[in-house]
């Protein structure tokens, strides 16, 4: 677990040359002046330093100055302590930790900018925060306003509502079940990834089940064919066993008339070659006919003329085998061909009969329709059965995880301390809490169905009673506990006693506080003890409260002024961890 601590901060504007310089007690400190005077300025300074852009609008007439922030902090890590100095100019910052060689970003204005990525990896490695949250479809490290989040109540959200104060957290699915499980401890980054993996599978296989299991219900042909199946089923398949082999054996008839015709063809053509060859031979006799190309005679010797009467009866010979092979291959396709009609009327006819066909008003037809419903039945099933089996595997799995106890016995478990906490909370400081349910569970609560002191009341309540719980968790970084404006415009002077009471007790507990106060020294309340901050302290709080005065609790915005106590050794440093690194 890390723990920082505030000691310092400085803002200056060289250009002005004017600023504001303030240590911090580590116990308690109230900032206090009139309102509108730059008590908030400050407490988003203290946030700004550090590299969050949240508050960076609210800061606009500052960085107009050319201002820059230095923030010095205490690091307990591991209870060794260190020194961290957060330099910040715009959109550059200057992160120092221990005695390490200052580390530059430029460029951090954006969240989503590189630099910014880079500068965030480092913070949350420095300070231990690995929260993870589900953007779209795949988790991301969250933004390091989250980081912030249970440890600070703005005066414009904060009193009104819950997880508000800092960020923009609508565009991360689930983030409060994150948010708290991260900061009550229940689960480990590791953990949480490889779960999200297992349990997104596990959606995607619900929703497919369910798909499966819908579209089975909605087609009520599928249980019709599983019944008409039964039934009509044995005598069919006697006809279909003989309607196969008729079509076998047609298949096979017309694939021997297919090579049948294929050599009739060649046959004739080969008939008609040899004709045209004997006709050529004939033309062609030696020592009487020409050369057909060269118009010479012809040699005609013995032995040419006895070479020629050979070819003439070599080519008629053939031209009788030809023949009479073209008359057997005829008879064999006339044959093919009378098996083949044959066979045809046979298919026929068994479909017919296939087709008449009826076993309790179910027809040959209809049965076929029936099957191929029973098919897509049957991969329905096979597609059910495998979904089924792998959500067992994914659910063995998910519960091994936190040691094999179920999330939501955790988060009951949490919700349980919780209440307990929150209870004794809202009895100290004198308001009731909801009897529903979704007012009291932690994972429910989202709002308060109250106005006015009563809710800001209820709410201060619920807000310190879950930074008991995460300054509890020693797994969890711990930040300083930053409340502006503890008191609303319309709050009356027991309910103000109600809170001074309520904060004396809480901030002797543990951890360094920092709250602001509107004190105006101007008016007729200024005598009174609950409005007069050094009565304040001397009352309620003790000797190592720091008080943080903006101005002179009289002027309005002044929180940059012409302040000699400021250090021009501090200024020139910063200056150059800025310009030198």
């Amino acid at each position: 677990m890390s723990r920082l601590i505030l000691k310092n901060i400085l803002v200056y504007s060289p250009e002005l040359e004017k600023g504001f310089q303030t240590e911090f007690s580590d116990s308690v400190n109230i900032v206090h002046g009139r309102n509108t005077s730059g008590k908030s300025t400050l407490i988003q300074s203290i946030i700004y330093s550090m590299g969050i852009n949240d508050s960076k609008d609210n800061l606009n007439d500052i960085n107009k100055l050319d201002a820059f922030f230095r923030l010095d902090c205490e690091l307990i890590k591991n209870e060794v302590s260190s020194k961290l100095v957060f330099v910040r100019s715009g959109d550059t910052l200057v992160l120092q930790h221990g005695n390490n060689h200052p580390i530059r970003f430029d460029g951090i204005n954006t969240n989503n900018s590189y630099e910014y990525r880079r500068y965030k990896n480092l913070y949350s490695e420095i300070i231990d925060f690995d929260l993870f949250l589900q953007d779209q479809s795949k988790l991301v490290k969250a933004p390091l306003e989250a980081a912030v989040l249970p440890y600070y109540i703005s005066q414009s959200v904060g009193w009104v509502y819950i997880r508000e104060s800092i960020g923009d957290y609508r565009f991360y699915k689930n983030f409060k079940f994150d948010y708290l499980d991260y900061y009550c401890g229940i689960e480990s980054n590791k953990d949480r990834v490889h779960k999200y993996e297992l349990e997104r599978e596990k959606k995607d296989l619900l929703f497919e089940l369910k798909q499966l299991i819908s579209y089975e219900d909605r087609n009520k042909t599928f249980k019709v064919s599983e019944i008409m199946d039964k039934r009509f089923k044995g005598e069919s398949m006697i006809f279909l066993e003989e309607y196969q082999a008729l079509n076998k054996d047609l298949s096979m008839k017309e694939a021997e008339h297919s090579i049948l015709c294929n050599k009739i063809g060649m046959l004739r053509g080969r008939q008609k070659v040899l004709t045209q060859i004997i006709k050529n031979i004939k033309k062609q006799k030696p020592r009487v006919d020409q050369c057909p190309t060269c118009e010479q005679a012809l040699p005609g010797d013995l032995e040419d003329f006895y070479l020629y009467i050979q070819d003439v009866n070599d080519a008629l010979k053939q031209k009788e085998i030809v023949k009479e092979e073209i008359k057997r291959t005829a008879t064999a396709l006339n044959s093919a061909e009378l098996s083949i009609s044959s066979l045809r009327l046979s298919v026929e006819s068994n479909y017919r009969v296939l087709q008449s066909l009826e076993k309790d008003g179910v027809t040959f037809d209809s049965w076929m329709n029936y099957s191929a419903n029973l098919k897509m039945l049957e991969n329905i099933s096979n597609k059910k059965v495998l979904c089924e089996e792998r959500v067992a595997v994914l659910n063995s799995e998910i519960s091994t995880i936190n040691g094999g106890l179920n999330v939501d016995s955790l988060r009951f478990q949490k919700e349980m301390y919780f209440l307990n906490i929150f209870k004794a909370k809202a009895r100290t400081i004198g308001v009731k809490i909801p009897q529903e349910s979704k007012y009291q569970n932690l994972y429910s609560i989202n709002s308060f169905p109250y106005q006015g002191v009563e809710l800001h009341l209820l709410l201060m309540a619920y807000n310190f009673s879950f930074y008991k719980m995460v300054v509890d968790n020693p797994n969890i970084h711990t930040f300083p506990f930053l409340l502006d404006a503890i008191f609303k415009e319309d709050i009356d002077i027991e309910s103000r006693e109600k809170i001074f009471d309520f904060l004396s007790d809480e901030t002797r507990n543990t951890g360094q506080f920092v709250f602001s106060v509107a004190e105006y020294k101007g008016d007729d309340t200024s005598s009174n003890p609950l409005f007069n901050i050094e009565d304040i302290k001397e009352n309620y709080f003790f000797e190592t409260t720091k008080l943080i005065c903006i101005g002179d609790s009289k002027t309005k915005r002044s929180f940059l002024s012409d302040l000699d106590s400021i250090h021009d050794e501090l200024i020139q440093e910063s200056i150059r961890l800025l310009e030198n690194v």
